[in-house]
């Protein structure tokens, strides 16, 4: 916004997009799913773990019992029916998922700014024409003022264009103020506080080259991000339910232990070892879980922790225990887990075809929408054409005394409303094919409706524009200077997010 020169369409749209708070809240939550994929990649990597135990016994009466233990741990995952996997696939559809969600997002916030800028550029342009027809008119209000003191002017003709005049100034007074708040929407839309003045280049229309919709086939995008977030939504209620139906497969687990055991302090003098295996299933919300371990004493006494039963001393030479317990319908809740499973897949699969559904209708209806509006801007088109060709003829025949002063305003009158109707109908042409696009996945400022060029292209609209501009002023001047086109990603998608 410190750069020289006046705002287009796509600066506006690359500092509101840059300054939105939403978007970067969203980047930054996107940032987790990495660490959540590199936390479930740790459960195929072993356990290791420090282990140190010590007894001391000074108990008048007893012996003076002194025991250390300092042993290194390992544990593995062998196989856990690929619950595992399944987690990292949830992981990264939820990815995928929050993905299509910023895309839906970017596109909310590209449509705000340029629906904005649209509206700012349109009221820019009527108010330009306001402005044009105030100045002509002030200057033939000195000409009216002289001629009704020279008694050339009828007094009841004077009273009409008061009358006129009054109507005209009101219509001036509301188009600056819709001017004005264009703007204010714009700043908004660009999340920029009202105290930031920038300029607009309101040359938009002599840059953009629009095209006849109903000679165009629209297409259907099947990666849009409604359908496509549907389908992973689908994908992941797939996913849960998956991991419901095989739960009942058995994890099992092999450990082992390296370290030394002591009797009298620091040195250790003792060396153990030894391995474990363990199986844990679930059958049915019935729990079951079973645990072997066989270790090696070398000498000395040590003492061996059996879980559920407290330390139990060992001698040298080989020791070992199993054990093993079944936890009876300890899982009251499976049933109503395996209800709402069933209930997030039916309901993932509704949406994703009500999404179908609503995509594809919108596609149509915009479509429909878009072709109304360009054949009524045609007809607008020819309307202002016509008006301005009658607006010549009334105005020599004005010059010649023909018609009297107030009919010539009137006809100016039609030209000039007829040319804020025309302005109305091009601008939404603009937004509507701009919606349609963005549902069809194509770049928005190049595609098959309208084409954004990189330097100024004749059109009807500029033309009569330029026509209009020449009969109310008696100097040269183009309302429009534009730029060169800036080229910007397409909204501002990260390298992986493609449709």
């Amino acid at each position: 916004m410190l750069a020289e020169g006046k705002l287009l369409w796509e600066d506006c749209v690359w500092i509101g997009m840059e300054r939105n708070g939403n978007l970067g809240l969203e980047q930054m939550r996107s940032e987790i799913f990495p660490i959540l994929t590199k936390d479930k990649w740790k459960q195929y990597l072993p356990k290791l773990g420090v282990h140190y135990f010590g007894i001391f016994s000074k108990n008048q009466e007893q012996i003076d019992q002194e025991y250390r233990d300092v042993r290194l741990q390992i544990q593995q995952l062998l196989y856990d029916g690929g619950e595992t996997e399944r987690e990292k696939q949830k992981i990264e559809i939820r990815r995928l998922i929050h993905s299509e969600e910023k895309k839906l997002l970017r596109e909310k916030v590209f449509k705000s700014i340029s629906f904005s800028y649209f509206n700012s550029v349109k009221r820019l342009l009527v108010d330009s024409i306001y402005q044009l027809r105030s100045e002509l008119y002030h200057w033939e209000e000195k000409k009216r003022k002289k001629e009704s003191e020279l008694g050339l002017s009828p007094k009841g003709e004077l009273d009409q264009r008061k009358v006129w005049e009054v109507d005209f100034q009101s219509k001036k007074i509301h188009s600056e103020s819709a001017r004005k708040l264009a703007y204010l929407e714009l700043q908004q839309a660009m999340s920029l506080l009202p105290g930031v003045n920038f300029v607009l280049d309101t040359g938009l229309t002599e840059r953009i080259r629009i095209f006849d919709p109903n000679n165009i086939k629209t297409s259907f995008d099947e990666n849009h991000p409604i359908r496509k977030k549907a389908r992973l939504q689908m994908e992941l209620a797939e996913l849960d339910q998956e991991s419901l139906d095989n739960d009942w497969k058995p994890k099992l687990i092999l450990g082992g232990y390296l370290g030394k055991n002591g009797n009298a302090g620091f040195p250790l003098q003792n060396e153990i070892y030894g391995l474990s295996f363990g199986v844990q299933a679930n059958l049915g919300g019935t729990s079951f879980q079973t645990n072997t371990q066989n270790g090696i004493q070398s000498e000395g006494n040590g003492i061996q922790r059996i879980p559920g039963y407290g330390p139990q001393p060992v001698g040298p030479g080989e020791n070992s225990f199993q054990s093993g317990s079944i936890g009876l319908f300890d899982d009251i809740g499976r049933n109503k887990k395996i209800f709402d499973s069933k209930m997030s897949l039916l309901q993932a699969k509704s949406e994703w075809k009500q999404s179908e559904i609503l995509v594809l209708n919108q596609i149509q209806s915009t479509e429909i929408r878009l072709i109304e509006i360009y054949s009524k801007y045609n007809l607008y088109l020819e309307n202002t054409k016509s008006n301005l060709y009658q607006h010549r003829f009334k105005k020599e025949e004005r010059n010649q005394g023909i018609i009297s002063e107030i009919e010539y305003l009137k006809s100016e009158e039609d030209v000039f409303i007829g040319f804020e109707t025309l302005l109305d109908h091009y601008f939404q042409y603009l937004t509507t094919a701009l919606e349609l696009v963005l549902l069809i996945g194509e770049d928005p400022f190049d595609n098959r409706y309208y084409k954004l060029e990189s330097k100024t292209v004749p059109n009807d609209l500029t033309i009569v524009l330029e026509h209009w501009k020449q009969n109310t002023s008696s100097e040269n001047r183009k309302i429009n200077e534009p730029k060169l086109k800036r080229t910007y990603p397409f909204l501002m998608e990260d390298p992986y997010e493609t449709r």
